[in-house]
């Protein structure tokens, strides 16, 4: 779950390319984010770039886990 959470907080604050040294390091997590549409590379209908960026499914998600960590505290 924290590296999940660790890819959404990038891609929130600073999204990343598609071909970085983060993508590379984290490629896994960040494929199952992209599976389930927590990040994309998409800008509208017809547009792609080569940067993943979070979606506001993917912020919705972030701010579940902030909850959960905050919480056992």
């Amino acid at each position: 779950m924290m590296a999940v959470y660790a890819v959404l907080t990038k891609a929130r604050i600073s999204p990343f390319t598609t071909k970085s040294d983060f993508a590379r390091m984290a490629a896994n997590e960040i494929a199952l984010c992209a599976s389930d549409g927590l990040i994309s590379t998409r800008l509208d209908e017809t547009t792609f770039s080569n940067t993943w960026m979070l979606t506001p499914d993917g912020f919705h998600v972030m701010e579940e886990i902030q909850n959960v960590l905050s919480s056992r505290h």
